[in-house]
């Protein structure tokens, strides 16, 4: 008997199958591991005047390195962003410096020499920055507080750290995203073409988060700007497609306190330390903050 329409019928049934299963488990699977996988960088021992030190975070060995300053001065500890290591901002530690502050450059997990094999994008990273306000607070080297001043990931990390807290006297983020889940769609269709609808990105967020132990709900700027305290300044990096002005926008609005925003026109993603403007601004701000 012929059972050519049978057998073409198992064949499609076999194709929506298998493509089934590429959209349902392969692909958030992948696209789970390009969210949760961090990038080190090539690192070296530290530059002159630093001490290197290491913070423990939920059992994990983060490396920082440390300038003493005035004790007098709040304590500033800087936040890289995803992919980079406390080498880039050696410059940015002495600029602090000269203004009095110590400086504590913090590596958070999965980057340059520090523990951890996965990155949440400022979610655990939080306990990262809290270990280091807490190491500061310990050895006595915060008693007059902090400044807490971070690059993308490093900004949520410290806008979520400092919620709260009436020990951070200025806040200071380039480029922070708003929310987690919006951060990652809007990636999704920036990088990859992927519309909204699309089901994969949300799917790919789930096994993150089991994959990490994470809360993708709980990693979210604008609610973090809500329960700051503290004066905050806002950087833009004016070529950034990744988290251009109306994004950095919607953390301002929900900022209650003082505040201010800066475009550093035509910096990309992470530039704005760059900028001739940059140190302008920020003193101005801190000045104005009474730190």
């Amino acid at each position: 008997m012929w059972r050519g329409p049978a057998r073409l019928r198992d064949r499609i049934l076999l194709r929506i199958a298998f493509y089934g299963l590429v959209v349902v488990a392969v692909l958030p699977w992948l696209f789970s591991s390009l969210i949760i996988t961090p990038h080190r960088q090539p690192t070296h021992d530290p530059e002159p005047g630093f001490e290197e030190i290491w913070l423990s975070s939920e059992g994990l060995r983060l490396r920082a390195w440390l300038l003493r300053g005035d004790p007098e001065r709040a304590a500033a500890v800087v936040v890289h962003g995803l992919g980079d290591s406390i080498e880039s901002y050696a410059g940015v530690a002495r600029r602090f410096r000269a203004r009095g502050h110590t400086v504590l450059l913090l590596e958070l997990r999965g980057h340059g020499r520090s523990q951890g094999e996965r990155t949440t994008l400022g979610g655990r990273e939080r306990e990262d920055v809290r270990a280091a306000l807490e190491w500061l607070r310990v050895q006595n080297l915060a008693t007059r507080g902090f400044i807490a001043s971070g690059v993308s990931m490093g900004a949520v990390a410290i806008l979520r750290a400092a919620a709260d807290r009436e020990d951070v006297h200025a806040a200071i983020a380039e480029a922070p995203y708003d929310s987690f889940r919006e951060t990652m769609a809007h990636h999704a269709r920036l990088l990859y073409g992927l519309p909204r609808w699309l089901p994969v990105v949300p799917m790919a967020i789930a096994v993150a988060e089991w994959r990490t132990g994470f809360r993708a709900d709980d990693v979210d700027s604008v609610a973090a700007a809500r329960r700051l305290h503290s004066p905050l300044l806002l950087i833009v990096d004016g070529a950034d497609p990744r988290m251009p002005e109306a994004v950095v926008r919607r953390i301002l609005d929900a900022h209650r306190g003082p505040k201010r925003l800066w475009v550093a026109e035509g910096e990309p993603h992470a530039g704005a330390s760059l900028n001739e403007r940059y140190w302008e601004t920020v003193d101005a701000f801190l000045l104005e903050s009474g730190v």
